[in-house]
Order: structure tokens, then sequence, then C-alpha cells
């Protein structure tokens, strides 16, 4: 089911500082634009002060939706220029050699007398996407040196200068004999100078504004230089491919951020990680309740509706939810329902009942509240489950800053609660059975963090430290049935840049702390309404005609877009079988490698259409045909959970079931990837999967990545599984 949007009008207009700059920019910005990534793709629209923006698998079907009000807060300076394109030649210094001193990064170094070798960006190894491999790079160095010469033109604005880079793992930038900056990846010990290297995979290119560097160019002979650095000798890859940009700009700022989410496979805080079940008898303390306390308040697996006087000592708030979300501590600090959770019988008396959709409540007070001067803290509660169907289900949480925040939550998917409150300590006892159990977490400042399941006890001691508790950084209160983390984040205003070029607009978002806020807000996206992209669109969505009056216009039929698959590929997984015979008939390749180096019948062998992936064969698509690991059509259909086109493959093309990717691994793998403990409606066609590999005589046996099918289920508790693969 295709997920459907409600958004309501937006009035807020661009707010226009320089009228003929942001004209310009506005003109340049609006429209529809595209950008392919992953295994998905992003239209977006810019109009009337708002951005939109659809995620699709690449299926075509709607992911994510996302809206907000758009302002451009700065002036733009006329259309972008690229100073150093991408795959320009660069002069290098590699195979583990350092330059003597930083006069490498000034104008006057003569790099050809000092040996430098030259070579097109990018620089790499180990992903097939470099244009100088650096093959001998692996478990021998770790750092590779760039520098070229260009020319700024006379009356260029310096100030709109920027660099855009795709790095793997961390880069320092020189210019003009002077350090600029360096990735986040690259950390410098203040006191001992000391260097750290954190992974940074490279995805996309990103963006660093030169804004503040101005003064170090100047108008004619300038020359950039880079240190890249990879994480450690044995990382399985590097990649350092650079450009430079100039003019063009236009800083923005995105409010009253939206998302909608068709499932929990498209955000890891779907529905606010929302309980499905009961909550009772909720209590905080702000101190470390003792053993003797918690036994009381377990009282045998009873409970017990009144605490001594004793006991009540540092109670920040006590929520019995009998009908209501007073607060019986006298404190004042009542709850707030959302979405009218409702009440059932409880433990004690009444109890929260939440439907796992929306319903959650929010505790009164002030976030403050919630982190103590104490530094201690002890919740404790009673709480049944109805249903486990996301990551992380919430009891109850506060904030978003990690261990300096608190949260009590199912741990991952499975049937097991965890803690963090200064440390992280999970308990294992089975709770998703139903029935009412008690629960106790604790946090003693610098000394150990507690979590009793029915008066089961598990802790840590603090041996990696016990972080302080603090005071929310944003002020949220907490969240009873909920985790309120992607609400949060949406909360907080996304700052970035527009950058025109010719056909396309690169999108930028600010650096920020938390990668998860940006992280899928940049990109270099395509107007829609470029040929190519117009025969890639129609494909995709079965449009015949668009299809054939673009192909008799001269469109390319094996056209591609950056990290797309070919118009081919996207009318056989849509089934669109007229438009497949129509590009077949226009010479479109049958084998073409596009995205992931997948051919049409790799991409089509994903999906459920036999009929489509029968055409390609007949037209000679290659059964050979891998793609960038090494994978096989039959890899295709297991990793998406195709059962029967795995069946159409190795019955009727005599694939053989043992077929290996580069690291060994067979579809029988592939099939367990996506496979979760306890997830069985998720699970089921991919157990499919295996029962047809099992019926074709699939080997369990064989080490893929240095592991076994058998221990590979072993290893994700797939238990059943593991039976049906030992019974082979």
């Amino acid at each position: 089911m295709k997920m459907i949007l409600v958004v309501g009008i937006l009035f807020t207009t661009f707010q226009i500082a320089n009228a003929d700059n942001h004209g310009n920019l506005i003109k340049q910005i609006e429209g529809e634009w595209i950008m392919y990534r992953g295994d998905q793709f992003e239209i977006k629209k810019i109009s009337n002060g708002k951005v939109e923006s659809t995620f699709y698998d690449w299926k075509g079907n709607s992911q994510i939706k996302r809206s907000a009000n758009l302002k451009l807060s700065s002036d733009s300076a006329g259309k972008s220029e690229i100073l150093i394109k991408k795959g320009e030649k660069w002069q290098y210094l590699a195979e583990g050699k350092e330059p003597d001193d930083s006069s490498w990064t000034g104008v006057s170094f003569d790099a050809e007398k000092a040996g430098w070798k030259t070579g097109e960006a990018g620089f790499g190894y180990g992903d097939d996407d470099d244009k100088t491999v650096l093959a001998e790079m692996q478990n021998k160095y770790t750092k590779v040196f760039i520098r070229k010469e260009f020319e700024i033109p006379e009356g260029a604005e310096l100030k709109s200068l920027g660099l855009l880079i795709n790095y793997d793992d961390a880069f320092v930038l020189h210019a003009n004999g002077r350090r600029l900056l360096n990735s986040n990846s690259f950390i410098v010990d203040e006191k001992t100078g000391a260097i750290t290297v954190n992974d940074h995979e490279a995805n996309n290119a990103e963006y660093f504004s030169l804004n503040d560097y101005a003064g170090a160019f100047k108008t004619g002979k300038n020359v950039i230089a880079i240190e890249g650095h990879n994480r450690n000798l044995e990382s399985t890859d590097f990649t350092l491919d650079p450009q430079l940009l100039m003019g063009g700009s236009g800083s923005f700022v995105e409010t009253n951020r939206k998302e909608n989410h068709e499932s929990s496979q498209t955000e890891f805080f779907h529905k606010n990680r929302s309980w499905n079940g009961k909550i009772d008898d909720l209590r905080i303390w702000g101190r470390a309740l003792s053993d003797d306390e918690v036994t009381a308040l377990w009282n045998r697996s009873k409970g017990i509706s009144k605490i001594t006087k004793e006991m009540s000592k540092s109670l920040i708030g006590h929520w019995p939810f009998d009908d209501n979300l007073k607060d019986a501590s006298g404190q004042g600090r009542d709850g707030k329902g959302y979405n009218s959770p409702g009440f059932t019988d409880g433990k004690i008396g009444k109890a929260l009942d939440l439907n796992g959709e929306n319903q959650y409540v929010t505790l009164g007070g002030k976030s403050v509240d919630y982190t103590p001067a104490s530094g201690s803290l002890t919740t404790s509660l009673w709480f049944s489950v109805n249903k486990f169907d996301k990551r992380f289900q919430t009891l109850i949480a506060i904030g978003d800053a990690g261990w300096s925040d608190w949260r009590i939550a199912r741990q991952q998917l499975s049937n097991n609660i965890s803690y963090v409150g200064g440390a992280f300590v999970r308990n294992n006892t089975k709770i998703n059975d139903g029935k009412m159990h008690h629960l106790v977490a604790i946090t003693e400042k610098g000394k150990q963090v507690k979590l009793y399941i029915d008066n089961v006890l598990v802790f840590n001691g603090g041996n990696n430290g016990i972080r302080d508790l603090q005071a929310d950084e944003d002020g949220w209160l907490p969240a009873v049935g909920a985790n309120l983390q992607g609400q949060i984040n949406l909360s907080t205003p996304l700052e970035g840049e527009f950058i025109p070029m010719q056909d396309s607009l690169r999108v930028t978002a600010k650096p920020s702390q938390k990668a998860w806020v940006n992280n899928s807000h940049r990109g270099l996206f395509r107007k829609v309404d470029l040929p190519d992209e117009a025969l890639l669109i129609a494909a995709r969505k079965g449009d015949i005609e668009k299809v054939r009056k673009l192909l008799k216009a001269g469109v390319d039929p094996n056209t591609t877009s950056p990290n797309s698959y070919s118009a081919l590929a996207y009318a056989g997984v849509g089934g669109h079988l007229d438009i497949v015979k129509l590009l077949l008939k226009n010479k479109a390749d049958v084998n073409q490698s596009s995205r992931f180096q997948k051919t049409p019948l790799n991409v089509t062998a994903g999906s459920s259409q036999i009929e489509a992936a029968k055409i390609l064969i007949a037209n000679g698509a290659k059964l050979t045909s891998r793609n960038f690991n090494g994978g096989f059509a039959t890899h295709e259909a297991a990793f998406w959970g195709q059962p029967k086109m795995l069946e159409f493959l190795l019955k009727d093309n005599v694939f053989d079931p043992n077929l290996r990717t580069k690291n060994g691994q067979t579809a029988l793998h592939y099939a367990l990837w996506k496979m979760q403990k306890g997830q069985d409606e998720r699970n089921e066609p991919f157990l499919e999967c295996i029962k047809v590999l099992l019926k074709h005589g699939t080997n369990p046996e064989i080490r893929g990545n240095n592991i076994t099918a058998i221990q590979f289920a072993m290893n994700k508790g797939l238990n059943e599984i593991v039976i049906l693969l030992q019974a082979q």
C-alpha cells in the first residue's frame, strides 16, 4: 500500500534581502529536481517558499515524504563556475612517501622535480570507481598528498569559493602555503598533537564553504593542496575526489519541517518507537533506591499501591494512571496525553493502554526536574507487551543527547529491555509474553547503572565510567510510551546552501554533530525535464507514449543518470513489457552495466517480474553477468525476497544454486542477510527463498565472508532456520 501525505498549505514566501540576486537565484532553483542515491531516488520540488521531497525505492514506490518552509538568507553571486572540474589531473605523492616540509602546499613548489606523479581525480582503491587506482595502498600506507595549480580570474568574488569533495576517510585542506581546514573525521589532540582518523564513507561529494578563508586566495595563479588520510592500514577502501567551485551559491534555512514514513524500514525512529501495551504505576526518584526498596516495590510480583514515608524521599513524581494522567506525589507534574491514550485494567488499579501507533504521554514540570542535582535517578513501573514491531520500542525516554539523557526501551528487535542512563545495561529476561512485568532502572552517580526486571538484577559497574545525567539540551520532557527523537530532530531548522550549475543543483547541509539530521539532505540534483532524465522516469512509470516520443527525438536508449539504472532496467523491474520490447527494438543494450554494475536482468531479478526477465533472456541477457561485488541474478532475487523469481532462475535457466560472490557468499547468505529474529512477517519471503534454494541443492556449509550459512543463521538467533539448514 502506498503512503499518502497530507500537507497543509504553507504561506511563507522567500525573504528577499537583495531583490536582484535572490530573484536570480529563485529562477535557478525553482522547479523539480531528481537525484539517485543507493537503491532509492529523490524528487525535490522547490516553489513558493516551500520545498517538498519524495523518496522512492528503486522500483518507484513512494517511501518517504518531506516538506518544509524555505527561506533564502543570504545574497547569491551569479551563476556557479567550476574552477577545478571532476576528473582533472592533479600532481600526487603516494606509495608511503611524504613531503619533506610544508613547501608542497605553496605556488613555488616544483612537484615534477620532487618526483611527484600526475593522475586524474579521484584517487583511491576498493570501490571500483577511482580514476587513479592506488592498488598497493591497502596494508602499506594511509596517506596520499595531492596538489593542483589553477587560475582565479580578475574580479572574482573570493568569498564565494567552495570545496566539493568525496572522501574516505579524512582530509586536510591547504591553499597557497596555508592550512585552511580539515574534515570532522580528522581529529588532533590539542595537548599531544596525536592524530585520530575516524571512519567516513565516500557516499556523496560534500560541500565546504571557503568563505572564511577568502584571504588565502588571490586573483591569478593559486595552488590547492590536500592531504588524504585513511583510517588504518587494513581499511578496505580509500577515496579522495575534489572539485573547486566559485559563485552562485545561496544560503537557505528550512523550518516547519515534517516527515511521513511508510514503514520502519525507512525510519530508524518509526512512529516514535511507540509502545504497544500497558504501562502502570510509574514512579521516578532523584536518588538510587536500595536493593531492599526495589524488592519492596516488586512485592513478590504483587506490587504495592502505597510506599513508606522513607521511600517517598526524593520522589520526583508518581503517575498511577488510574483513569487519568495526574501526578499523585503532590508535585503537580501532571502528564499530557497525545492522540487519546486509553486506560485498562493494570497491575495496581488501572493502567495506560497504548496502541503502538501514535499514543503517548509527556510528563509535567520542566526538563531539568528529571535530571536531579544528585546525579542519581530511579525509575519504577509495571508494563506489558501486546506487540513488538519496531526496534527500540520505548517505555519512557527523555531527549536525544545520547548517554547524558536516559531511556528505557526494547533492545533493538529482541525480546529484552535495556536502559541507558549514563551507561548501558541490558536485562535478558524475556518479557514479550503479554504478562505484566515489573521494572526498576537506576543510575547511581559515578558508581553503577542497574536494571531489574521482576526483581532480577543486571548491572554495569562503570568499568568504562558512568557519564553524568544532564538537563536535556533541547528542553524536552520525558515521554511515556515513545521516543521523540525524530520530532526533536525535525524541530531543529536545517541550514545549507543551494549551488546552481548548468542543468543541475548542488544542495549542501550545514555540518552537524548530529549526522542523521542532514546526511540525507545533501547531493547533486538534475532537472527532471532533461531528455535523459525524462526517459528514465517515463520507463519507470510505464509511460510508453513518452518513451516513444523521446526515442524518436533521438534520446539514447542506453542513457543513465549518475547512480541510476538504465531505462531498460527500470522498465523491466516495473513489468512494463511493451516498453522493454520498444527499448530493445531501439537498440537498448540488454547487457548494459549501470548502478552497482548491474545489468537489466540483475535489476529485474530483484522483483517479481518474471515475464520481463524472460524477454531480457530471450534477447541475449547474459546469465553470467555479475554486479559490483560479484553477485549473480540469483543473489539479487534472494536479497530482495523474490522466491518465485528465484525458482524461475534456478529451474528454467539452470543457474547453479551455489554461485558465489567475490567473498564467497551464496544466494543463501543473501537470503539470510535481511532476516531478523522475532520478525516472522518480515522474514517470510526470505524463508521461502531459502526453501527454494535448498530444494535446488544449495550447500549451507559453503563459507562466504569466512562464515557458513548455518553459522550466519546462528549468529542472528534464527534457530528455526538453523534447524532447517542442518536438516539439509
